[in-house]
């Protein structure tokens, strides 16, 4: 392990740091929405021939980068900035290739020097559910000629079911999907008498109570393959009003039917999400699991699995501030895995060393619940 307070570092000359006052247009057009955030100083631009995103940067780390631009060492200015986390932070920003860190004589970061910054493994798939998001990470691997956001798009939607034309006009409508989903009348009464409904959105139905929307929300996946979903869907609403969660989605039309992640509910505090798991458990077992990439898993089959709302950021751009769990978790991903593939290196290995250092256990995809105390990180992405 490396003291990178004691290490010689420096900012990666390939970088260009630009403020804001230096912004074109596409980039005021991405990061404008920070202007008047007091810590946005500009933004980082990696090499030309890359396909890593743009960040943008504090004032911190842009003193940072400009103090770095002569190799140094600078534990005061490192410990003032991070404290306590410094290692961790700038093992972070190593390996995403922001800055450069002297080994044997020579400078290098990236996934390249993976191996040299720390000897720590992380476990193999403990899951179906983990084992979905280890193919879907070497499903990436081997995607050529992707943006970071189309990669990202891939990852989320991964293990969907394929549709088929006779499916969409079976649900062309949501009177149509919610007639498959309450054969018997009994669910469509249930649903009537303790919910309101509205569609929140073309790819959602939604379903609230009469309580306020929490600010933080753990979110709980049901994931039943399609000919088990009325049968899972009266289980689940059944178990959603006897914990009250605050709200519930279900996919709409033929793709939200078929999506891994087709019904989400919301919930105020884990252990109301854990209560609601348990009532599902035993009335949905013998359902066939379709499981959801990238969340932490309930029972063996991925049928139940949970993840958060993603942490609060410093800065957050426009087109990131209503993103999910799972779409921080791919967005991130996606960046790792270009960032290795670029460099040569192991996809797989990389990125699950990677997400482990963002509070993510890879083993099972289950969050640390400390990331969620503060900020994440003063630095964004925005595909190109």
């Amino acid at each position: 392990m490396i003291d990178f307070r004691q290490a010689r570092l420096r900012s990666n000359p390939r970088f260009r740091l630009v403020p804001y006052d230096g912004l074109q247009t596409p980039e005021l057009n991405a990061f404008g929405c920070l202007r008047d955030d007091p810590d946005f100083f500009g933004i980082l631009v990696p090499p030309q021939a890359s396909a890593l995103p743009i960040k943008s940067v504090s004032r911190d780390a842009a003193l940072l980068f400009l103090a770095l631009t002569e190799p140094a060492c600078l534990p005061h200015l490192l410990t003032s900035l991070f404290g306590s986390s410094a290692n961790d932070r700038l093992r972070q920003l190593v390996l995403d290739g922001v800055f450069e860190v002297e080994l044997e004589g020579q400078f290098a970061s990236g996934p390249a020097v993976l191996q040299k910054l720390s000897h720590e493994t992380c476990g193999h798939p403990s899951s179906r559910v983990a084992q979905l998001s280890s193919d879907a990470i070497a499903y990436a691997a081997a995607l050529e000629s992707l943006a970071v956001r189309d990669m990202a798009a891939r990852l989320y939607l991964f293990n969907a079911v394929p549709s088929t034309l006779a499916l969409h006009r079976r649900f062309a409508t949501d009177d149509r999907l919610l007639s498959f989903l309450s054969e018997s009348g009994d669910t469509a009464r249930r649903l009537q008498s303790t919910w309101s409904s509205e569609p929140v959105s073309e790819s959602w139905l939604a379903w609230f109570n009469a309580g306020p929307v929490p600010g933080e929300t753990y979110k709980l996946y049901v994931s039943p393959m399609l000919d088990d979903l009325p049968a899972v869907f009266a289980i689940a609403v059944e178990a959603f009003a006897k914990v009250r969660c605050s709200h519930f989605k279900l996919g709409r039309g033929a793709y939200g039917a078929l999506r891994p992640d087709k019904l989400v509910a919301y919930f105020a505090r884990l252990d109301q999400l854990q209560t609601a798991a348990e009532l599902i458990k035993p009335s949905a077992r013998g359902a066939r699991a379709q499981g959801v990439p990238f969340s932490a898993p309930i029972d063996p089959d991925g049928l139940l699995s949970w993840g958060m709302d993603p942490p609060r950021f410093e800065q957050v751009l426009t087109w990131q501030q209503q993103q999910s769990w799972r779409q921080w978790l791919t967005g991130r991903i996606a960046v790792y895995a270009m960032g290795a593939k670029e460099a040569g290196t192991d996809v797989q290995a990389f990125v699950r060393r990677r997400i482990a250092l963002d509070g993510v256990d890879p083993s099972d995809w289950t969050p640390d619940l400390g990331i969620w105390r503060g900020p994440a990180g003063a630095e964004q992405e925005v595909a190109a």
